[in-house]
């Protein structure tokens, strides 16, 4: 079981090191798809440097939490995805529902299920 839950955050992990290098290096690509409009080279910049922090971050923190076996850094993750969900919701409150967004909330959740999952299983085997 342990195996197939590594496997499937390692596909995470790379999920998520696309998306933030596609923040870094195909900008206007994914913001045209995400339809964020920053107002001027200020606002590129912060997109940039937080959106493609919170992706390759994610992703490093998994690939170290499988690498060397510490599966706090999973957790660490899963606290991200649940952040970032929790924002979703209080979107939903504060702007009203948008049914384009319950895709990314649904994957944020069950990643978020899938890493704690993990970090129990590794734990559990030491």
């Amino acid at each position: 079981m342990t195996i197939g839950l590594k496997i499937a955050c390692g596909l995470y992990a790379a999920l998520m090191a696309m998306l933030g290098a596609r923040w870094w290096f195909a900008f206007d690509g994914i913001a045209a798809e995400w339809l964020v409009q920053p107002l001027a080279a200020q606002g590129v910049n912060n997109l940039i440097a937080d959106m493609g922090a919170l992706f390759l971050g994610s992703a490093i923190m998994i690939a170290l939490g499988l690498r060397r076996g510490h599966s706090v850094w999973l957790l660490a993750t899963a606290l991200l995805m649940a952040v970032a969900a929790a924002g979703r919701l209080y979107g939903f409150a504060t702007q009203g529902y948008i049914p384009a967004v319950l895709v990314p909330l649904v994957i944020e959740i069950v990643s978020c299920a899938l890493l704690i999952a993990t970090h129990r299983q590794m734990s559990a085997e030491k």
